[in-house]
């Protein structure tokens, strides 16, 4: 009903907010349930993973191989220092800090991987020193490099590039 002026009354005026909240917040919801839906069903890998345009088996576009970047030693700030060196030598880093699994790592490091991310695991372990190669059962085509106390810095580009092959 509306007042003298035409001026809808407070109650009409209430519901139609009501109405346009729950509609906003459905579409969220769908929004939100389809992106996780179309993540899980692709198994969180983007579509054209580890693709690149080059016409050699060898070369593999870094950009496309996310890599995470763990310390497992007691050194302050190493994980920052190797990944900006990753970053600059072209690869996807999502992550920097500590171990999460809290392992005792021995050696270079270790490079964690699920069997879609072989391959970029194979790319990134090239700019280490030997790191042990650890493969779980993740779906994505994350790689962990995770740095030891014997690590002594990333490989030169040029070393990297011929045993990326």
């Amino acid at each position: 009903m509306a007042d003298t002026y035409g001026r809808p009354t407070q109650e009409r005026e209430r519901r139609r907010r009501a109405t346009l909240t729950l509609g906003v917040g459905l579409l969220l919801v769908f929004f939100a349930a389809w992106y996780a839906w179309s993540y899980v069903r692709d198994g969180g890998q983007p579509e054209a993973a580890g693709a690149t345009s080059s016409s050699s088996a060898c070369e593999v576009d870094r950009a496309n191989i996310p890599v995470n970047v763990y310390n497992a030693t007691d050194r302050e700030g190493l994980a920052a220092q190797v990944a900006a060196q990753l970053e600059g030598r072209g690869f996807d880093v999502r992550t920097v800090a500590n171990d999460p699994k809290k392992t005792t790592v021995t050696g270079v490091g270790q490079m964690r991987y699920g069997a879609n991310g072989a391959r970029g695991a194979g790319v990134v372990a090239a700019h280490l020193d030997e790191p042990t190669m650890i493969e779980d059962s993740r779906r994505r085509p994350t790689v962990d490099v995770v740095l030891g106390p014997d690590h002594d810095g990333l490989v030169s580009a040029q070393q990297a590039a011929g045993r990326e092959c």
